[in-house]
């Protein structure tokens, strides 16, 4: 099981700009979502993300690189996880309960909160809409071996996690897992932070998770 530490940072805050945010980011540390699950779903994609919290939101920045641009969801909790997708799965302490933040690469977001992937309560627009966001989508630049690449960051604040009491992020601790995927794409494809070990695709698996701490 991996284990993460998420680092506090004080430069920026949850009404900074995004382009602040995002500059910050890149100068953070980034992780790997690099176990291709599934083997028989291959993909040219690579996806890394950089995280880290200001007490008053989780900061988090995805950079994904890959050969075709497929969004068809353009509203909050349509099924994104069809199209250029990058998802985050998080529980704080000891609950049981998940939450699952799921962005294509628009920018659009699917968020539920449950127990497993049956039991899910869907987040309403007006709590989603509380996640700020920016998004980036270019032609890759060499040597990137792919066509293209796109970067999301987010700045994600407590009142998100509405079935948690939450009022900073600071020393809280849990699971979470990040992952990538695109089931719709002419290349469907299933990455993982944490390894799962799944017969059949699915990240609704939260003994996968790995350790996650704030800083």
């Amino acid at each position: 099981m991996k284990h993460i530490n998420i680092p506090s940072v004080q430069s920026v805050n949850y009404n900074s700009s995004i382009k602040d945010v995002s500059i910050l980011m890149d100068t953070l540390p980034k992780h790997y979502i690099d176990n291709e699950l599934w083997s028989e779903f291959k993909s040219n994609c690579e996806t890394s993300f950089s995280i880290a919290h200001c007490g008053s939101a989780i900061l988090l920045k995805y950079y994904v690189n890959e050969d075709v641009i497929k969004s068809t969801m353009f509203k909050t909790n349509d099924p994104v996880h069809r199209d250029n997708c990058v998802e985050f799965f998080i529980s704080f302490g000891a609950e049981k309960e998940y939450y699952n933040i799921e962005m294509n690469c628009l920018g659009i977001c699917f968020m539920g909160y449950g127990v497993d992937r049956a039991d899910r309560k869907i987040l309403p627009e007006t709590i989603i809409n509380k996640i700020r966001r920016g998004a980036l989508i270019k032609s890759a630049e060499e040597p990137a071996g792919t066509k293209f690449e796109w970067q999301i960051t987010l700045v994600i604040p407590p009142e998100v996690f509405t079935y948690t009491n939450l009022k900073s992020f600071g020393q809280k601790s849990g699971l979470c897992n990040f992952f990538k995927c695109g089931d719709d794409l002419p290349e469907p494809h299933f990455f993982s932070w944490n390894k799962i070990y799944n017969e059949k695709p699915d990240f609704h698996l939260p003994q996968f998770f790995g350790n996650m701490q704030f800083m």
